[in-house]
């Protein structure tokens, strides 16, 4: 998890620098860790556009652990697989809610499988990317302290088997995982 965390940091640091060079394409910076949570990943989204932080699309993220930023930004990216919009964090990955949280402002992601999931989380505030409504955007502190970010209620993860923008292979998985539209609802069963 370390490397990991070590390589959004870099990914944030070389994002803030272009960012502070005048990149003026709309992109947010955003704060993001793949912190104890379940389908999480750096915590920013967009569509497109914007400072690449650790793969495609997106605005500048930053992990928990680390101090650039102090907002995560979550967006919308078309999904093929899905056959929609869904929310997605500033390097396009796909971003997940885990159907036994419900709307609790607690994660009861089973300790054994955290690590796959990774919470998406904020050092500061969250920012809705373009095509979200921001007021149904949230951070929410956790019992380990962890800031996780909610849209819509739902407390928000990605998948550490997602290696790639648009992928969307935790969907559905294990009947408790589903990708989140635009409109804050599970998309799925």
């Amino acid at each position: 998890m370390s490397r990991r965390l070590l390589g959004v940091a870099v990914a944030v640091v070389a994002a803030l620098a272009l960012a502070a060079c005048g990149d003026d394409s709309g992109s947010s910076s955003a704060s993001t860790a793949a912190a104890a949570g379940t389908s999480a990943a750096p915590a920013t989204t967009a569509a497109a556009g914007g400072a690449a932080t650790t793969a495609a699309a997106g605005g500048a993220a930053t992990t928990a652990a680390g101090a650039a930023a102090a907002s995560a930004t979550v967006g919308e990216a078309d999904n093929a697989t899905i056959g929609q919009k869904i929310l997605v964090d500033s390097a396009g990955m796909t971003i997940y809610l885990f159907e036994p949280d419900g709307t609790s402002q607690t994660s009861t992601v089973p300790a054994a499988i955290k690590a796959n999931w990774p919470a998406v989380v904020a050092t500061g505030s969250a920012v809705a990317g373009p095509g979200l409504d921001s007021s149904k955007l949230t951070v929410v502190t956790q019992p380990d302290g962890t800031k996780q970010v909610a849209y819509n209620g739902h407390l928000l993860y990605t998948f550490i088997s997602d290696t790639a923008p648009g992928q969307a292979t935790g969907q559905d998985l294990g009947g408790k995982w589903y990708v989140v539209s635009p409109s804050g609802d599970q998309v799925g069963d």
